[in-house]
């Protein structure tokens, strides 16, 4: 270990302190703030602007946009994607510390509490596809959106934890009571819209989707009674499958009464390639009848807290679509 090493690590606070954490949390903000002091058109204009926040206004604007000179435009590209997975790395220390401290237990009640934060999410987006959201448009567009969708449930988190603790609620109940108030106030807000409107309105689209999703789900239950695979009824598992079916749900509903083409390049492949308006659903019910038995076979020899992610991931990926597309297609967006 060389001498400027040991000064540093000396010098710096205990691992785990407050005082660590104080220094890990600011470290980020202080230094790009210095950066922007010293070099504000370098860091700003051609760094942040051109590859970060730039890309976010341009996709609120629809189509490119320019500031100090410097064009934007939307999409990703190669120096935002690394930032955000850095970004995503560095903070997953500090997310895993914060639930360890305010002991969250990984069950079945805290995935169905986070389900209408995620929903919530969808709801949002899609009310920014609709044109709603005026000036806020740009906190309700990737990635922007995940930044918010993530303080909201860490500060649910939190509130949950002070309520669990004076015996007023549990964790599980407060996040999902804070996502529920969410969802609800979105989706009221695009049914409020539909209904007061000359504009297109299908509410037949969100009834049919969740409705079908619901539906499958319920053979995919029936049909478990056949296999003798453990876990496949467990309850995140039945959260995954319903995830996944309402995102295909409104695919299928999208192409084959409404004109749409499924949007990711492997099922627009499948569909241009069959011709068949239900290859999409078929082949994400497919996938993630695979997906679920590998992890329900998988779960009693798999860590508790990945299984719990991995299981969660698979359903929180499907949620937010299946309610996007399902409103933008009841608004004829």
């Amino acid at each position: 270990m060389s001498t400027v090493t040991r000064r540093v690590e000396s010098s710096l606070p205990e691992t785990g302190s407050r005082e660590w954490w104080i220094l890990y949390l600011l470290a980020p903000v202080v230094l790009v703030g210095a950066a922007l002091l010293v070099f504000p058109r370098l860091v700003y204009d051609q760094f942040i602007w051109q590859y970060l926040w730039g890309p976010v206004v341009a996709d609120a604007a629809g189509q490119p946009v320019t500031h100090g000179g410097i064009r934007a435009v939307q999409g990703y590209n190669a120096v935002n994607t690394v930032t955000y997975l850095a970004a995503v790395g560095y903070s997953l220390h500090g997310l895993r510390a914060y639930l360890d401290a305010l002991d969250v237990s990984f069950d079945a009640r805290l995935a169905y509490g986070f389900a209408p934060i995620i929903i919530a999410g969808g709801a949002m987006r899609a009310l920014e596809d609709i044109g709603l959201l005026g000036d806020y448009a740009v906190w309700f567009i990737t990635p922007s959106i995940y930044f918010v969708v993530t303080a909201v449930t860490v500060l649910a988190l939190g509130v949950g934890a002070l309520a669990r603790d004076r015996n007023a609620g549990s964790i599980p109940s407060t996040v999902g009571f804070v996502g529920s108030v969410w969802a609800v106030g979105a989706i009221g807000w695009a049914l409020r819209y539909g209904l007061s409107t000359g504009a297109t309105f299908r509410l037949w689209v969100p009834i049919a989707t969740t409705g079908i999703a619901l539906g499958v789900t319920a053979l995919y239950y029936w049909g478990t009674n056949f296999v003798d695979v453990a876990h496949l009824r467990h309850p995140l598992i039945l959260l995954a499958v319903f995830g996944q079916l309402w995102d295909a749900a409104q695919n299928l509903i999208g192409v084959t009464f409404l004109g749409f083409s499924p949007k990711l390049v492997v099922t627009n492949f499948v569909y241009q390639a069959t011709g068949f308006s239900g290859s999409t659903f078929v082949l994400k019910f497919l996938v993630t009848l695979g997906i679920v038995w590998y992890l329900a076979d998988a779960k009693d020899e798999m860590n508790h807290t990945w299984w719990w992610l991995m299981t969660f991931f698979i359903g929180a990926i499907g949620l937010p679509m299946g309610v996007r597309g399902s409103l933008r297609m009841m608004l004829g967006v």
